[in-house]
């Protein structure tokens, strides 16, 4: 071989020893860019891993506050329940004292005006026996006048009354005031007449049926 041949394999071998260098060179720069793109996706990877594992302890949390929300939904129905029951025992309750109102009222009412129907009785027992022990005749005979006048202005509300409520409301006071003047005062029989008979005709407009039966 000679010295020609020798140096111009060396030139082929250095020209090929720099295209494999320039390939090795581009295969490394490969290789990092690689390694780059590996070392990235693993920190994805282990970044997605903690999602992962915070998702999983949020849902095991929101799986226990569901079964603790179910639990308190079971509870609160199991109270529910019977207040319910009770509900519809109070509207029922409710509604029979509604329906009792109306008579209890018509109660209340009727011990009212017999009440005070007592009262005006009494106070006709006493103004006749003020007139029938001090009054002259023409005195009695003006307070008759204003007696009969007080029973007219009572007489027309309390027959309202009587037959807004039945009719069936009122003790008859007034005619025992009619038996008390005409047994205690028989001397002046024309006077205290004329106030039985107004009293009783105030009895007879209040409730016809029941004043038949007491005469």
């Amino acid at each position: 071989m000679t010295y020609g041949q020798l140096e111009g394999l060396i030139n082929e071998w250095s020209l090929d020893l720099e295209d494999q260098e320039r390939y090795f060179l581009h295969q490394a720069t490969q290789v990092n860019a690689w390694d780059r793109t590996l070392i990235e996706n693993g920190e994805k990877i282990t970044t997605l891993h903690g999602e992962v594992e915070k998702v999983k302890l949020d849902q095991k949390r929101l799986e226990q506050e569901l079964d603790f929300i179910l639990s308190q939904q079971k509870e609160l129905e199991d109270l529910l329940t019977p207040l319910e029951e009770f509900v519809k025992d109070q509207n029922g309750a409710a509604y029979l004292q509604h329906e009792d109102a109306e008579p209890r009222k018509t109660y209340k009412l009727a011990e009212n005006i017999d009440a005070q129907l007592k009262r005006m009785a009494q106070d006709l027992k006493d103004i006749i026996e003020n007139l029938n022990t001090f009054g002259s005749p023409a005195d009695v005979t003006d307070r008759v006048q204003q007696i009969c006048k007080i029973l007219n202005a009572h007489m027309d509300f309390l027959q309202w009354i009587n037959e807004n409520s039945g009719g069936s409301l009122f003790v008859h006071e007034e005619t025992h005031v009619c038996m008390w003047v005409g047994e205690g005062q028989r001397e002046r029989e024309r006077i205290p007449s004329r106030l039985c008979a107004k009293s009783t005709e105030f009895s007879m407009r209040l409730n016809p049926t029941n004043h038949e039966i007491m005469t």
